[in-house]
């Protein structure tokens, strides 16, 4: 029995295997027999490369090592720029008696330099010193007076109130640097040159309400600006005139100046003179300009 079932499991197994064969060359007889098409190729030129550039080294990282310390570059030393405040300018009015106020001005930075005062329409120049100060006794112009002052390209402004401003009347006369000017008043009955005669050079009266001439500004200034002005109680009446004398330096020039009338109640008038002097042939000689206030004339002595 067994040999039986052996003999018929050998017969399935050839009978197995020559099924397999049938079958693989019936498969690629019909495979050779089908044509099959290709894609068409083109062959490409081939390609240089050139060498690839080798990698660059890794960077060493900043803290794989330590680094030294470096001191710091000296900085470069800066001009310190002074105080403003010790170079500010100063100035101060205070009242004394006369209506007249003092003037105090006070410039650091501006030693021996030109200072303009002006008040009122009257600019007169100074000087300050070696430390830069400056001052003079100004005869105001009016009851609530106003100076400014400037030098050194700062201007400082200062005011101060004189009551007793209203018992003067007063008349300056300014001008700019020509020598030889000046303001006279006489009294009614005076000589000029004489008794009665008040002018720069005339001794001050005695008392407190005496009339005067004061001269304001400094004539070695640059472009220096001057003035005289002349004082009274309101009640006196004197008539006023110009002297001008022919010097060296003014012949044949032209001279400008002005005259500014204050009543001692606030009021203000202004007279503009304007008189070319002789030649340098005439030195010595005054010209005088009279009745100031009222017709000008011109008279010669």
């Amino acid at each position: 029995m067994a040999v039986l079932r052996f003999f018929a499991t050998a017969g399935a197994c050839a009978a197995a295997a020559l099924a397999i064969g049938q079958f693989m060359q019936t498969g690629v007889s019909r495979a050779s027999a089908t044509p099959v098409d290709l894609p068409v190729t083109y062959p490409e030129p081939p390609v240089m490369l050139g060498p690839m550039p080798e990698p660059a080294p890794p960077a060493a990282i900043a803290f794989d090592r330590p680094v030294p310390m470096r001191a710091p570059a000296p900085l470069a030393r800066l001009p310190v720029p002074e105080a403003r405040a010790a170079c500010a300018l100063s100035f101060s009015a205070e009242a004394r008696p006369g209506a007249m106020a003092a003037l105090r001005l006070k410039a650091p930075c501006a030693p021996e330099a030109r200072v303009v005062l002006r008040h009122q329409g009257l600019s007169v120049t100074l000087l300050t010193d070696a430390q830069g100060r400056a001052e003079t006794l100004f005869p105001a112009l009016a009851e609530s007076a106003v100076f400014m002052a400037e030098t050194g390209g700062e201007t400082a402004i200062a005011s101060v109130d004189l009551p007793d401003m209203a018992e003067w009347q007063r008349v300056a006369l300014q001008w700019r640097e020509n020598d030889g000017v000046s303001l006279h008043a006489l009294a009614p009955g005076g000589q000029p040159g004489g008794a009665g005669d008040l002018g720069l050079s005339t001794p001050e009266a005695a008392g407190p309400m005496a009339a005067r001439v004061t001269a304001l500004g400094h004539a070695a200034a640059p472009a220096a600006r001057l003035a005289q002005v002349y004082s009274a109680p309101t009640e006196e009446r004197r008539s006023l005139r110009v002297e001008i004398e022919v010097t060296e330096t003014n012949c044949g020039a032209p001279v400008l100046a002005e005259m500014v009338r204050s009543d001692g109640a606030g009021g203000l008038s202004s007279l503009d003179l304007e008189v070319t002097l002789p030649g340098c042939e005439a030195l010595g000689e005054l010209l005088v300009l009279q009745n100031l206030g009222a017709e000008l004339t011109l008279a010669a002595r």
